[in-house]
């Protein structure tokens, strides 16, 4: 018979430890987070057996296993744990470590977990969209007459540059994911068992389960994020709904800008800024107050939630301070405002934000494959009762 050979990656478990699995070492594998995760079952415990392939620096096995994207970090194992060994957090910096080893480019992966390089990523767009306003004669004075920010930076410039960025930055993720997808097939032994669920009606059972978040609110000990995160994803989605409206309202049906307050579009747009910014505030709020049941929060979290808030804060700044009239104010604030649009789709596939897109692929990719079951109904009251042995 031949030998099983297991190869430990010891580089993988510092990188874990670094990028937020720093109590990896605290755990003895006594399964309460199995116990009290929602997403559990007593088949398929999670996430004990990650957390022990962790340990092992088993890196293929959880960089194709798709439980660690269904995970949420709501905390619910992390609270109970009763040797501090917070399990989300460890599942959180496997994903964290995924947007770099699936990233293409290798290095824009490397660049975005790394703080070193924040000023050079922002750097980029800043002189791009200082170039267009040095050619234009508009660095040195901005236009006059009405607050038009068409005539700062021109739609003719801007509107390309975001295209093409998209068409990239659409490109590189869709790499990433086809490489993520090969990997879980690969290495997941029941990977065979194709068609206990149709493709379809696996994308539509994931589409309903991201969008409705309900796995994610039988969460118990931290469900004020379930809140935030809830906030914040409908508030994204309004935004996002919102530009494609306007860009097609543009090229399309010739849509004349600025919007009135009183626009349908203009309504949506400034409740999905005012979501934003409120989901963004309970985030903080529960990263900074409640460190207890939210856990640590790293420079992967922080930067993403940042530059959300950013985005919320200047684009509600931005027609604010048109608004009132004072142009010069209101034209720089348009400039931040664009800055961070850019920073935020530009570098999509190597963010905290990609993992939208790798949760959605790892659920399809459980259901369609027969990886995933429904699992018991369990709370931390559970604890006390179900049978851990």
């Amino acid at each position: 018979m031949a030998d099983n050979v297991i190869e430990s990656d010891i580089d993988f478990i510092k990188d874990v430890t670094r990028l937020g699995g720093s109590s990896l070492k605290k755990c003895y594998q006594c399964a309460t987070c199995s116990v009290v995760c929602s997403l559990s079952s007593d088949e398929k415990p999670f996430p004990r057996k990650e957390m022990i392939w962790a340990q092992w620096g088993l890196k293929d096995r959880l960089l194709s296993d798709p439980d660690v994207w269904r995970c949420y970090q709501c905390g619910d194992c992390s609270v109970y744990c009763p040797r501090g060994a917070k399990p989300g957090e460890v599942m959180g910096a496997i994903r964290n470590y995924s947007f770099r080893h699936y990233a293409f480019p290798g290095f824009m992966g490397k660049a975005l977990g790394s703080a070193k390089y924040l000023p050079l990523l922002l750097a980029a767009p800043v002189i791009l969209f200082l170039i267009i306003l040095a050619h234009l004669g508009n660095l040195s004075s901005v236009p006059a007459g009405d607050i038009v920010f068409a005539k700062f930076l021109p739609h003719l410039y801007v509107d390309p540059i975001f295209i093409t960025v998209s068409v990239l930055v659409a490109a590189a993720t869709a790499i990433g994911i086809t490489r993520f997808w090969k990997n879980m097939n690969k290495n997941n032994l029941q990977g065979k068992q194709y068609g206990k669920t149709s493709i379809v009606n696996s994308i539509v059972l994931a589409a309903e389960e991201v969008l409705t978040h309900n796995k994610f609110k039988k969460c118990d000990a931290n469900n004020i994020r379930y809140s935030g995160h809830l906030i914040v994803f409908y508030g994204f989605l309004a935004l996002f709904a919102v530009t494609t409206i306007v860009f097609f309202g543009l090229y399309v049906f010739g849509l004349e800008l600025p919007l009135k307050l009183t626009n349908p579009v203009k309504i949506l747009a400034n409740i999905g800024a005012v979501a934003l910014i409120t989901g963004c505030t309970i985030a903080v709020y529960n990263r900074l107050v409640r460190k207890d049941k939210s856990g640590e929060s790293y420079y992967y979290d922080w930067l993403f939630l940042i530059v959300l808030y950013a985005i919320g804060i200047t684009g509600l700044l931005t027609e604010l301070v048109r608004l009132s009239g004072y142009a010069s104010a209101a034209y720089w604030s348009y400039f931040v405002h664009l800055v961070l649009v850019f920073f935020l789709i530009a570098y999509f596939p190597y963010s905290k934000f990609a993992h939208l897109i790798y949760r959605f692929a790892a659920i399809v990719y459980a259901r369609y494959a027969g990886l995933s079951e429904p699992v018991a109904e369990t709370t931390s009251e559970t604890i006390e009762t179900k049978n851990v042995a």
